[in-house]
């Protein structure tokens, strides 16, 4: 932050502190769970100046001093869930065994079916701004179809001609692969099971889904169930790119 920056409103600072998006972190203010400097504050917008004391339940918080965003190669198979489901691996055990602490919180998900790149961060806010339900950063995922797709379908899939849930689907990108089953699929969504569901709509099954990016991260050569720490530039970049698409 430089110089001439205001100090944070309440809501963001706490929301860089890990506790949560905005709107839940702004339910804690308004339950008079939050106190700066001993006194409860109930104004999401109140500014926390610096060395102000702010605690939540009697417990001080603050943010880190560099936000931490991770990138994670979610293996086939994984539920993306921090809680076990019916015995099937989830993301809590690939956390605990990279030793990762409990603020480190996986941002969206990938179906269990699907593979590719997870973005973890201990950034309440980062994680809200790239979840949003519509118009955030572009994905990008290779997709394997059944059969191939042909060209109305390739039209109706990029003109944003699909409906899923009563609701039109944003324009998607569209790039043919090594072979006619084969495309890299772009999107700015997030809907459930959004790119299986949209080529279901044009008559063809997902085989295959593997995310390779998340705005201008990419998924390059990291191991399957591994994870690594973005660069400053990276995080960089990709906040540069939610602003762009706010």
């Amino acid at each position: 932050m430089s110089g001439d920056a205001p100090p944070p409103r309440l809501n963001r600072f706490l929301a860089r502190s890990g506790l949560g998006s905005r709107r839940s972190v702004e339910a804690l203010i308004t339950a008079g769970r939050v106190t700066v400097d001993g006194e409860v504050v109930r104004e999401p917008g109140r500014r926390v100046l610096p060395g102000q004391r702010v605690a939540v339940d009697g417990r001080e918080v603050r943010p880190p001093a560099r936000a931490r965003v991770l990138a994670f190669h979610k293996p086939p198979g994984v539920v993306s869930t921090l809680r076990a489901q019916d015995r099937r691996p989830c993301l809590a055990d690939y956390r605990r065994r990279a030793g990762l602490p409990g603020n480190l919180v996986p941002v969206g998900r990938l179906d269990a079916d699907s593979s590719g790149l997870l973005l973890w961060t201990d950034d309440g806010e980062l994680a809200q701004s790239l979840t949003r339900p519509a118009g955030h950063v572009w994905k990008v995922y290779r997709v394997v179809l059944d059969g191939p797709l042909p060209p109305a379908a390739a039209e109706r899939l990029t003109a944003g001609r699909l409906e899923l849930d009563g609701r039109p689907c944003l324009p998607a990108r569209l790039r043919p692969g090594p072979d006619p089953r084969r495309w890299e699929m772009a999107l700015r969504e997030g809907r459930h099971r959004q790119v299986r569901r949209m080529f279901a709509l044009v008559g063809r099954r997902v085989v295959r889904l593997h995310r390779v990016a998340v705005g201008p991260v990419r998924l390059g050569r990291l191991p399957a169930g591994s994870f690594r720490e973005l660069s400053d530039r990276e995080i960089a970049a990709l906040r540069a790119a939610v602003r762009r698409d706010t």
